[in-house]
């Protein structure tokens, strides 16, 4: 389904990246907004760092491993599906599962109109 773009490298506890960032599809929004991460039967509590149409990044101070399903829990009442895609210490990378055109109008409370629709790359 989704490919990862970071790997935990063996015995080191460091991640290593393996994807550039200009292979985002969607604009990102900085932004600090408290999030949860459900894992399991674990609660992470942590900040979410920025946020796209696609997927979130996140400090969580819990150990979440990559490929791990999750859900977001966010502004109270918001539940979005995904998958750990990357990590490094303590932020790592969510993924939605959901298409980004069925996530838009959730995600219109939160992000600009910019960062709704897909960008154009040369």
């Amino acid at each position: 389904m989704n490919q990862k773009v970071e790997q935990e490298a063996p015995n080191s506890g460091e991640d290593v990246p393996l994807a550039p960032r200009d292979r985002r599809r969607y604009r990102r929004h900085t932004t600090i907004m408290q999030g949860r991460l459900f894992f399991a039967e674990t609660r992470a509590e942590g900040i979410v760092l920025d946020i796209s149409i696609n997927g979130v990044k996140m400090r969580v101070d819990t150990h979440i491993p990559l490929g791990a399903p999750v859900t977001l829990a966010i502004a109270g009442s918001v539940y979005i599906g995904g998958e750990v895609i990357w990590r490094q210490g303590n932020v790592l990378g969510v993924t939605f599962a959901k298409a980004p055109e069925h996530l838009a109008h959730l995600m219109a409370a939160f992000l600009p109109v910019a960062c709704l629709h897909q960008e154009a790359h040369a």
